[in-house]
């Protein structure tokens, strides 16, 4: 009877459905060298979870953000909970973290250069394969600089014959000797690039750092090829003794060297671009004398508290730097020892190392700038006259009747010194509010500026300095803070896209290719330029796009954002697809590629 009983409970209990198994994809593939058909072996193949929609690597279980080593057992760290076994309340537990898939394992290439990474699941990926001695290599990626393709895999999908040709690097080594011929040990040596950031300003990218040794040599190894300018010395704003690459012997004295391009010389108009092959040993031997540091001395006046000396009134207090460009397009700030007398407002600064900088003061709620360049000899005279700046208010709106964006607009003034744009970020960038739009920037020095507005999905319409177009040229900001300067800026949602394909000659659609749209006029404005890199079916999608008259160019290889110099684009304006557009326009433009130079 207990048997009956027990068989008609199990009957009454919620059946379990057999799980359907777990379908996994995959990807083969091979690697070979570059224009050969030789495989390459013992190459690391790494896939990695991306955004669909961004191309942005997802994050992974076990990746470590953060971590702090208490050296002393059982002592809290200083504002932290007490250790154990100390009393006190027990410390909270840590948030709960959502659940994050693992990274995918890393495969290895076999003899014969082939691979498999197993086990994947449906999404979008990237495929990057790395090996000592060559160059690093993305799926899809068609030049060095750029990006590849996504890879998309369907539920339990194999993506076969993914082929990755990997380029042989290149290695620099060199010799430098200083103005009597002897060696020139602890030089910094930089291999660096030209290139162009979001903003369409030209900087340098920095390839390879090296540090001449006794002997005055160098190596700079498994360079990517491709072309550089060859510069050795101490930069402008850094002394030598805090120069990246450290003093490797207690027993060196670092000296500052002139910073110098590549055959010999300070100009970098006059330097001599090398051009790096596949798999080159490259030999740079050349002449870089010590530098002679240098002083700047002058006056400071026209702060609010001030005694009155010989020269009339002067500040009491006043911090002096000197801020100054990196070659990688980053700036920074160097506060010097001084010698400053309140009673007369004179200043002097020492041993400064030759270049361009510009040159600030600060009394409280005062500032004061000059661009200074330090070339061959002292700088004397330099009169900074204190300024507590303009107060900039400003208020975004929207045309037509549409609603201000939901999140803030970003408001940028970038200084326009010496016709570089942001030679120090003297201003930064503010956002709007959300509620009505309004905005303030205080203690703004005089000077010229550019102005830009940016929010995802709309486009800047109008933009307005004191009743000025401020959209396509730059402004002048004085020290008159009363004048109460406005900045007006007027946007709308009312953005273009474009999609299309790239095929070759044989019309076949490329993965991999840059397509670049390029407005007709005012092409110093870096908001204007769209790029977009095809997928794996050679489609690509351009967004936000401002009404107006384009060129379309889609490059095979393309080298960063060379598309920014106007001297790049002319070997190429009749290559372009010309394209109009209007607002919330929708286009399909097809077009060919344009094929990269042969080696």
């Amino acid at each position: 009877m207990k048997l009956i009983a027990l068989t008609f409970a199990l009957l009454l209990l919620p059946q379990q459905q057999p799980q359907a198994p777990v379908v996994h994809g995959r990807m083969e593939g091979t690697v070979l060298r570059e224009n050969t058909s030789d495989p390459v072996p013992g190459a690391k193949v790494t896939v990695t979870r991306v955004n669909a929609s961004t191309g942005a690597a997802l994050p992974t279980a076990g990746t470590i953000n953060t971590f702090l080593i208490n050296p002393t057992p059982n002592v809290g760290l200083p504002g932290g909970p007490p250790p154990p076994g100390a009393g006190g309340p027990a410390p909270a537990a840590p948030p709960q973290q959502p659940v994050q898939p693992p990274p995918i394992p890393t495969v290895t290439t076999d003899h014969d250069g082939k691979f498999v990474v197993p086990d994947l699941d449906e999404g979008s990926y990237r495929l990057v394969v790395t090996l000592n001695g060559f160059v690093k290599q993305e799926y899809g990626q068609r030049s060095f600089t750029g990006q590849g393709s996504m890879l998309t895999l369907g539920k339990g999908e194999t993506l076969k014959d993914l082929v990755v040709r990997m380029t042989r690097a290149a290695n620099v080594t060199g010799r430098i000797s200083d103005e009597n011929g002897q060696p020139a040990s602890g030089v910094p040596v930089r291999l660096i690039k030209s290139t162009y950031n979001i903003n369409g300003i030209r900087l340098f990218q920095q390839a390879g750092t090296a540090r001449t040794n006794d002997r005055g040599e160098f190596r700079l190894y498994w360079m990517t090829p491709g072309r550089y300018y060859l510069v050795a010395g101490t930069p402008p704003g850094i002394p030598p003794a805090f120069d990246p690459g450290g003093v490797p012997s207690p027993n060196e004295t670092p000296d500052p060297y002139t910073f110098t391009y590549y055959p010999g010389t300070t100009d970098q108009a006059r330097a001599m671009q090398l051009e790096l092959k596949a798999g080159a040993e490259v030999p740079m031997d050349f002449t870089v004398p010590h530098a002679q540091l240098y002083k700047i001395s002058g006056r400071i006046a026209g702060a609010p508290a001030v005694v009155n000396g010989p020269n009339g009134p002067t500040p009491l207090n006043v911090g002096i730097s000197l801020g100054f460009l990196r070659l990688e397009g980053g700036s920074g700030f160097l506060q010097m020892s001084q010698s400053y007398d309140p009673a007369t407002g004179n200043f002097e600064l020492r041993n400064v190392v030759p270049g361009s900088y510009a040159l600030q003061a600060n009394g409280g709620a005062a500032t004061a700038r000059a661009v200074v360049d330090v070339v061959n000899a002292d700088l004397s005279n330099v009169v900074l006259n204190l300024s507590s700046g303009a107060n900039i208010t400003g208020k975004v709106q929207m045309a037509g009747a549409a609603p201000l964006p939901p999140g803030p607009v970003r408001i940028q003034m970038r200084p326009y010194l010496k016709g570089v744009t942001h030679f120090v970020g003297f201003v930064p960038t503010v956002p709007s509010s959300p509620a009505d739009g309004t905005f303030r920037i205080d203690r703004v020095l005089a000077g010229e500026y550019r102005i830009s507005a940016a929010v995802t999905g709309h486009y800047v319409k109008e933009l307005r300095f004191d009743n000025q177009d401020a959209l396509n040229s730059s402004v002048q900001v004085t020290d008159d803070a009363t004048a109460g300067p406005t900045i007006e800026v007027l946007l709308s949602p009312n953005v273009a896209q474009i999609d299309g394909t790239v095929t070759d000659e044989k019309m076949q659609r490329l993965p991999g290719v840059q397509v670049v749209l390029v407005p007709n006029q005012n092409r110093d404005r870096a908001d204007l330029f769209k790029a977009a890199t095809t997928d794996q079916a050679g489609r690509y999608n351009m967004r936000d796009i401002a009404p107006g008259d384009y060129k379309l160019f889609a490059w095979e290889a393309l080298d960063g954002s060379e598309f920014f110099d106007p001297d790049f684009l002319k070997q190429y304006e009749v290559l372009g697809k010309a394209v109009h557009v209007d607002e919330s326009a929708k286009l399909g433009i097809d077009t060919k590629v344009i094929a990269a130079a042969a080696p």
